[in-house]
């Protein structure tokens, strides 16, 4: 059971007691006024900082998924438009760690709807050692630093180096969105599974390819070219979420009679149809042929998304991290594999 999903909430002030605890130590910090949000400086620089406790995020199939929270607040229109930057950090009370998320990107998603969603994972917190910061990038582009909160100082100090403004980044990366078009594959599944008209599918198609889109672009991926090459479920529910929450598309929904909003639920439906048929075969080929499995362990990693995933891990030679992942993603269906046989298993990948 993940121990995020009932963890006591710390209460506002008290979150800013903790960080204040540490950064008070400090000759260049500033308390100014507020709770949470409140403004402080460091050295020369004002921030708004706002502080929310990190809890699960009560995905089924993604029990080490974690997030914060930003809710509507009346203060944060006035911080959207001010000339500081908006810090938001995730508090995680078991192991004393603050998640900050690029500051370049949260400050305009400040009142976008009424709970916007900022993603981590429990093996990122666990690993975090004191004097040590932590990047990590998710797979819908969203880059976070972790750190113990004892290190607060040594975070304002190094601010800058740990996020790259967005007209600085590479948009061109779709990397982390996958480098396949799948629009043909939706067309081809509207048509097979779904009793839909042909103008019904192309309103869907083109809304896929144009305005929803062109939000993701807007809202939460600069980067991203088209919907159609994102692949992960959980990143499409949680955009779908989040887009029709704003004012903008809100109201482009309810024009449309809600085919936009439609079209995003077939395509998540689709993903989620191949994520079905391809674990349908992986776990075929696990229990039925020996290259794959024998007396009841995995032994050799066969599909491809995942490998991918692992990829930077491998790269980076963080085995255990990747060993954590790898026996996420089997959970149950080898109850006979212990961590050293996932480390085992992470070092054969070439």
């Amino acid at each position: 059971m993940n121990e995020y999903k009932n963890i006591e909430k710390i209460k506002p002030q008290t979150l800013l007691t903790l960080v204040r605890e540490v950064l008070d130590q400090s000759n260049d910090f500033k308390y100014i006024s507020g709770v949470q949000p409140f403004l402080m400086s460091f050295g020369k620089q004002k921030y708004y900082v706002y502080i929310k406790n990190i809890s699960s995020a009560y995905f089924s199939d993604r029990d080490k998924t974690t997030r914060a929270q930003l809710p509507i607040k009346l203060e944060f229109d006035l911080i959207k438009s001010s000339p500081h930057n908006f810090i938001f950090l995730g508090y995680d009370g078991i192991n004393d760690v603050f998640v900050c998320w690029n500051y370049h990107i949260a400050k305009k998603r400040l009142n976008i709807g009424k709970s916007v969603s900022f993603y981590s994972r429990t093996f990122f917190q666990s690993e975090v050692k004191e004097g040590e910061f932590i990047r990590r990038k998710l797979k819908n582009g969203d880059i976070l630093v972790l750190f113990k909160r004892l290190n607060s100082i040594e975070f304002f100090e190094k601010i800058d180096t740990f996020f790259i403004p967005e007209k600085e980044s590479n948009l061109s990366n779709v990397d982390d969105c996958g480098t396949f078009n799948y629009e043909e594959k939706f067309i081809q599944y509207l048509k097979l599974n779904k009793n839909l008209s042909d103008k019904t599918i192309k309103n869907y198609t083109n809304a896929l390819r144009n305005r929803i889109s062109e939000g993701l672009r807007k809202y939460f991926i600069p980067s991203l070219q088209t919907i159609y090459f994102i692949d992960n479920k959980i990143v499409l529910e949680n955009l779908n979420n989040q887009l029709f929450q704003t004012k903008e598309y809100k109201e482009l929904n309810l024009t449309g009679k809600n085919m936009y909003s439609s079209a995003f639920d077939n395509y998540i439906n689709f993903i989620n149809s191949l994520y079905n048929s391809s674990k349908e075969v992986i776990n075929e080929a696990a229990e039925n042929n020996e290259v794959y499995s024998k007396k009841g362990k995995l032994i050799k990693i066969t599909n491809l998304d995942l490998l991918k995933q692992l990829e930077p891990y491998i790269e980076t030679n963080r085995l255990l991290s990747a060993a954590q992942i790898v026996g996420n993603y089997y959970k149950d269906q080898y109850p006979k594999m212990e961590l050293s046989d996932w480390i085992n298993l992470v070092r054969k990948i070439n």
